[in-house]
């Protein structure tokens, strides 16, 4: 769990959002609820939302949460937005808060209310029956017909981790492309947008590279020694490397959020699934100004069933980025930064950031999904990330070899 922010700070995580009632009283069970949340060993931010004059109380009462004031121009995006909790019925909030409501349900923003029965039971530490309320399509999927305290904290953290829809505009832009990338109408639009439709022309778009060095955004990612080690392509994740001057070279960015998408540039950019692709296309559109746009689906070049990149937990984006390079089938593997939030150092280089997966991942189902595609590979892993060894060690009739880093 991330610590709260300042007043008038950006949460540091994505956000389950809270909105309270504008008269600031919080029904039995609601601030175990909060307390639970906030004391949740996942990477995340909770979010307050408050009429002004309650704030200050709030934030007193909860200080691991991030308390905002209910106000004009507060936004989706600006609180990070993936759930939405509301501890009275909807009439009972500030004006503000309501209109984050309405436009979570535009986006398919997974949102709830704590019934009254729910929060009487959860005040008294048993179960309760349906304890949540589904305001909205998006927040039916998986709603627990009997959850304890627990088991609620559960599902709300779990429902962060589903993919939110893009704003309806956006979505019809970016499947209009989708269709135009595929018809007949390719050639006109191929200036300013081309997809890489298959492993063949990936693998001839980077040289047919023998060597592949694929970087996380782990701490082993700044690792000295990785200078020294040739390679013929660099893949590397999202876009937090950029600034810190280090193997910032990449021929192929794995992008997983709309920040990575856009400061990709002009860069080869792949993304996990359909899903991404929308909203990739539907990031890129919007800004144009970021230049001519290359990509690639790994769903597609990997041959990767879409429930295992659509659903949750789901894979991170170092692991769909690993799927991407062995389906190229290089002689060889250089593996860093993929340290799966368990090396010492923290979770990046030099940030001091909460060590722990993100709501939408774990570790099991991170390592699981690198062992299958491990599995398809012939060649020579040379590793600096402790993690993926191991994960690579457990392997079952394996028919890669790892490579020590001294040798190399």
């Amino acid at each position: 769990m991330s610590a709260g922010a300042g007043a008038g700070h950006r949460p540091p995580e994505e956000a389950i959002v809270i909105l309270l009632p504008a008269l600031g009283i919080l029904p039995p069970g609601a601030a175990a609820l909060i307390s639970a949340l906030c004391a949740d060993g996942r990477r995340l931010s909770v979010v307050l939302v408050a009429a002004r004059p309650d704030a200050a109380a709030v934030a007193g009462r909860f200080p691991a949460a991030c308390t905002v004031v209910a106000g004009p121009g507060l936004s989706l995006a600006w609180l990070r937005t993936r759930a939405i909790l509301c501890i009275e019925p909807a009439s009972a909030l500030p004006a503000a808060a309501r209109r984050l409501l309405a436009r979570a349900h535009r986006r398919d923003i997974p949102a709830f209310s704590l019934t009254e029965a729910g929060a009487l039971a959860l005040a008294e530490g048993r179960q309760a029956e349906w304890p949540l309320a589904p305001l909205g399509r998006a927040a039916v999927e998986g709603l627990p017909a009997c959850a304890d305290l627990a088991a609620t904290v559960d599902h709300l953290v779990a429902a962060m981790g589903f993919e939110r829809g893009e704003r309806p505009i956006v979505s019809r832009m970016a499947r209009v492309a989708q269709r135009l990338l595929s018809g007949p109408y390719q050639p006109l639009v191929s200036p300013a947008i081309r997809k890489l439709a298959d492993r063949k022309e990936l693998t001839s778009a980077l040289g047919r590279p023998q060597t592949i060095m694929c970087l996380g955004n782990g701490p082993t990612s700044a690792d000295p020694r990785l200078a020294g080690m040739a390679h013929d392509a660099l893949f590397r994740v999202n876009h937090q490397w950029q600034a810190g001057g280090y193997l910032t070279g990449a021929d192929v960015i794995f992008a997983g959020v709309k920040k990575s998408m856009r400061a990709a540039g002009s860069t080869l950019i792949g993304v996990a699934s359909h899903r991404k692709e929308e909203a990739l296309l539907g990031t890129r559109l919007t800004s144009p100004w970021n230049g001519a746009l290359r990509y690639f689906v790994v769903e597609e070049i990997a041959g990767i069933a879409s429930d295992a990149l659509n659903g949750h937990p789901r894979p991170t984006t170092g692991a769909v980025m690993l799927a991407a390079a062995i389906a190229l089938a290089p002689r060889r593997l250089i593996v860093a930064g993929m340290d799966m939030f368990a090396d010492p150092a923290g979770a990046y280089p030099g940030q001091n950031t909460v060590n722990a997966y993100t709501a939408a991942h774990d570790r099991n189902t991170d390592a699981e999904f690198i062992r299958t595609h491990l599995r398809r590979y012939e060649g020579e892993i040379v590793t600096l990330s402790a993690a993926f060894a191991e994960v690579a060690q457990k392997v079952e009739d394996g028919h890669f070899i790892l490579i020590d880093p001294a040798h190399c």
